[in-house]
């Protein structure tokens, strides 16, 4: 018999909420196919390496910081690019396969060579089963059922990015002709069903496989989001009514019901079966191993670790605090303005009892715990360092002893302006101290000129102002490779209520049980906010943003704005940062923020910003006017924002804009908005002689 290598990759971290443990495996080097496809063991180790085929997104430059969600200050080669619409087919690539995108600071966007590589891994056992082998019969079946799910989990991530794909199951060998086309979108998603259907048989139940690996409940969560993907506005478009490789044979009603049936089949088995339940607190979707509310998760620790030593293994390259001036994805203004108060009004809403003075206070409990902003405590920092200790930029806590010959004021004044309205457990602070007043800040004055990285002005160079809370674990310490996240969850009951939500609304006539499965999610014990009782298009804002508020920065933000086809309108806004600073000049103490407020045309609007690089320099908002255009269009940062039938006008103007050297930007062009997917690398273009064909506006 003929005999190659195989090169086995071992995934230490798998997927899932099962019930019992996912033993580690031995790491492998090269062994013979002969040897990997008759040996129960080492067949399972090819399949464990499966699971890497999408990478998580605990990624410096992930695509949170391509969204009105998030920034990321060292994004110039990983997403910058991206959210300023500079996207070519050219400059996807990363460096490794010839292209100019960072490496490792991936946005896991780009999938197209990576997943068609595992994609021969799977055709490859696939078809190795199929001619037989000497695997018993349970591993068997067992295996190549996992290897048809996460071949439908690949080609739905495909999907999503790129539209139709080819559909390749040969093994293709070194003297074959490369000259596959992409496929319709329909039959993709076809294609996909089909996978799981076959997946669904082979698969265990939750309570019989082990821990991390796929079970038919995973099955049914990723059929509603392939079901979701199928009939949302972008994929399911009238204007397409036969289909092609983009978009599905329009069919609303028929492709909803199939979603609400997917949905409905995974919800029941909580809300009928028992086996899933809303975690009991926000971050028990992060901190908690055995969370009822895990569909499927990646692990970062295994059992034995978790409660002892797991800070030591959750990597998460993202800190949520000021290392020597890295820091990495901070929330937006654009995001934290969508956060509703604690009665259930936006800040801008008549009666919110929004506080300009403290524009934080008495907000949606779930803001404390996904957002850092001034004043939010941490409890622990680098391990064996008092907060004392650290560096000025850090959060300071009660061990902060102050500098008062450097004009750093003592923790117990800082602690004064902090209890001004903010939970009594969350009394530490950024230092923005810089000896002045109000005064020195008054409407029209110029933001003083800091550049020096590192400077106590955390905020000075390239930063949003508030730093991302969600992931992060308070009793493992922070430095700046591990944060201590447990886990990462793919899918979530959460999120499953909220497409069932989704489904009921658009298929009409079940409003009532649209609003009963958000109000579920708003009903969480540490969460409770007023319910949603709104119907039409007032409910459809609702969902919008609840979705919004609940799945931040789960790397759905990005996916849900592409297939509601809106887009264009919520990536336009402009990356607001925030001005927070304590301010002091003699015996007087202040606090000053500047964040999105109501538009007042009496008042002359000034952008206070600092130029950063010479890029940014060059860039500058006008006071009230569109300060210059892209293809024919203005950026503002005035906007419109339409909310439960009324329109309000919003003004970014008070925030710092120049974050970033370039302004944030979804293109237009050749009568298309190209970013609504991705484009397909070149090089793939080249490979195939020109039979694939190039998504629209990247010509």
């Amino acid at each position: 018999m003929k005999k190659f290598y195989i090169a086995i990759l071992i995934c230490t971290a798998l997927l899932s909420s099962c019930k019992k443990d996912f033993l580690d495996k031995t790491p492998l080097d090269k062994l013979s196919e002969e040897a990997v496809f008759n040996s129960d063991a080492l067949a399972e180790n090819y399949v464990n390496s499966l699971y890497v085929v999408l990478p998580d997104p605990f990624q410096e430059g992930n695509i949170s910081a391509i969204t009105d969600e998030g920034f990321f200050r060292y994004g110039g080669t990983s997403t910058r690019y991206i959210l300023s619409g500079t996207m070519t087919p050219d400059n996807i690539l990363p460096i490794a396969e010839g292209g100019q995108a960072h490496d490792t600071r991936t946005t896991t966007l780009n999938i197209w060579n990576r997943t068609y590589e595992w994609i021969y891994m799977m055709n490859t056992f696939i078809k190795k089963v199929e001619e037989g082998t000497k695997m018993s019969a349970d591993a068997s079946k067992r295996l190549l059922g996992e290897v048809y799910f996460l071949r439908a989990w690949s080609y739905y991530n495909l999907i999503q990015r790129y539209g139709g794909v080819p559909i390749i199951t040969k093994v293709y060998t070194l003297t074959d002709e490369y000259d596959v086309t992409r496929d319709k979108f329909d039959d993709c998603v076809d294609f996909i069903l089909s996978d799981l259907e076959k997946a669904e048989e082979m698969v265990p139940t939750k309570d019989n496989c082990l821990l991390g690996r796929i079970n038919k409940d995973i099955v049914l969560a990723l059929r509603c989001r392939v079901t979701m993907l199928a009939a949302s506005a972008f994929f399911n478009d009238p204007a397409f009514p036969e289909g092609d490789i983009i978009h599905g044979a329009y069919d609303y009603n028929g492709k909803w019901q199939r979603a609400y049936d997917a949905a409905k089949a995974i919800v029941n088995r909580a809300d009928v079966d028992g086996a899933y339940a809303l975690s009991e607190t926000y971050e028990g979707i992060w901190n908690n191993i055995y969370s009822k509310e895990v569909i499927w998760g990646k692990f970062f620790v295994s059992n034995a670790d978790a409660t002892t030593n797991y800070a030591k293994k959750a990597q998460l390259l993202y800190s949520n605090v000021y290392f020597n001036g890295w820091t990495s994805l901070n929330p937006t203004q654009a995001f934290i303005k969508d956060v509703e108060m604690r009665n259930g009004k936006k800040f801008f809403e008549e009666g919110s009892g929004y506080d300009p003075e403290h524009p934080f206070a008495n907000r949606d409990p779930r803001l404390y715990k996904i957002v850092g902003f001034p004043f939010t405590y941490y409890q622990n920092t680098e391990a064996g360092k008092t907060n004392a200790e650290l560096p000025h930029g850090f959060l300071f806590g009660p061990s902060y002893k102050g500098d008062p010959e450097k004009g750093y004021p003592s923790y117990k004044e800082l602690n004064g302006v902090a209890k001004q309205g903010y939970p009594e457990n969350q009394l530490q602070i950024y230092l923005l101290f810089d000896g002045m007043d109000r005064s020195d800040f008054a409407e029209g004055k110029k933001y003083p000129d800091y550049t020096k990285k590192a400077a106590h002005l955390w905020d000075a160079s390239n930063h949003t102002g508030c730093e991302l809370n969600k992931w992060y674990i308070p009793t493992s310490p922070i430095t700046e490779s591990e944060v201590g996240s447990l886990l990462y969850p793919w899918f979530r009951l959460g999120e499953m209520y909220l497409n069932l939500a989704e489904c009921a609304y658009m298929l009409g006539g079940r409003e009532e049980e649209c609003r009963e499965y958000i109000n579920k999610v708003r009903r969480r014990p540490d969460v409770m906010m007023p319910d949603v009782t709104e119907s039409g298009e007032n409910l459809w804002d609702r969902l919008v943003n609840e979705r919004r508020v609940e799945l931040s920065f789960e790397f759905i933000r990005y996916f849900d704005l592409r297939r509601w086809k809106l887009a264009e309108k919520y990536e336009n806004v402009p990356l607001a940062g925030m001005l927070p600073m304590v301010l002091q000049k003699g015996s007087k103490q202040d606090t000053l923020f500047r964040v999105v407020r109501l538009y007042d045309e009496t008042k002359n609007h000034t952008n206070y910003y600092w130029p950063n690089t010479e890029a940014s320099k060059t860039y500058t908002y006008a006071t009230v006017t569109p300060a210059g255009d892209r293809d024919g269009r203005p950026i503002e940062y005035i906007i419109k924002e339409k909310w439960l039938g009324k329109e309000y006008t919003l003004d970014y103007g008070d925030c710092p804009l120049n974050i970033s050297p370039t302004p944030k930007y979804f293109p237009f062009r050749s009568g298309v908005y190209p970013n609504y997917l991705m484009p397909i690398p070149r090089s793939e273009i080249t490979k195939s002689h020109g039979q694939i064909e190039q998504n629209p506006g990247y010509e």
